[in-house]
């Protein structure tokens, strides 16, 4: 054989052999995106999970503060019934529906039963805790709004705001999510929702890959905070964000 052949050949058979090794190559790498993308997913699916378990555990927590500020109640009602007036004082009681019920200035001069109307209230609100823990989002936030028009300066308002966000993002509508969570942390600042709607103001924007505001509303948490679970919370996701921008 010719060597000019046969150098051509062994060329040939070089390339061929690297193009074959570069298209094993690429076949890997195609495997290895796709196994990452479906991790991706699986730990997305997780995490909203954890996030449902999680607001089910605090939506039971209040069930439970309720029903143990409802006894406390009953037995302080009980305590003072027993209490009988001096001898020869004659007690003329009101009539039930004159007690003037004066939960707030939203509601000044309504006249109501006083047990009805905290018993409306607390109804309404229980409503709407059921609706999410059914994953019934549009119906939880219906019932929440109208908790809050019929109760604008409860003390439950912060909660069933934070609720209405909280089911905004249970079905991924982050920005009517972060809507929400700010005006919870804007107009109940000093309330028990405020950090925790702070904090998932931020995971708002991360969920819209706003990064630079991710982090301000993150560190706002940690600032104005400090000690409560939102803020730990807050910190953990921070050093996860720090970590994943050091491996880029």
């Amino acid at each position: 054989m010719n060597p000019k052949t046969i150098i051509i050949a062994a060329a040939l058979a070089f390339v061929a052999t690297g193009c074959a090794a570069t298209s094993e190559q690429q076949r890997s790498i195609d495997k290895l995106n796709l196994q990452t993308a479906d991790l991706k997913v699986s730990l997305e699916d997780m995490r909203a999970r954890v996030d449902l378990l999680g607001n089910k555990f605090i939506l039971l927590q209040e069930k439970i503060d309720a029903s143990r500020a409802d006894i406390d109640r009953i037995n302080a009602a009980g305590a003072s019934s027993s209490m009988m007036p001096p001898a020869g004082l004659t007690v003329v009681p009101l009539a039930e529906e004159e007690i003037r019920y004066n939960p707030g200035p939203a509601q000044k001069g309504h006249t109501m039963k006083k047990e009805t109307g905290a018993a409306s209230a607390e109804a309404m609100y229980n409503k709407g805790q059921d609706f999410f823990m059914a994953g019934r989002y549009e119906e939880a936030r219906a019932a929440f709004n109208a908790f809050l028009k019929a109760y604008p300066r409860h003390g439950l308002s912060d909660n069933a705001l934070y609720w209405v966000g909280e089911a905004h993002y249970a079905e991924k509508d982050y920005a009517k999510a972060l809507e929400r969570f700010k005006e919870v942390a804007d107009k109940y600042p000093g309330e028990n929702k405020a950090p925790d709607a702070l904090l998932k103001a931020g995971f708002s924007h991360m969920e819209m890959e706003e990064g630079g505001k991710a982090r301000a509303a993150l560190e706002k948490v940690v600032a104005l905070y400090p000690g409560t679970d939102a803020a730990s919370k807050a910190m953990k996701a921070l050093e996860n964000a720090g970590a994943k921008e050091g491996t880029r």
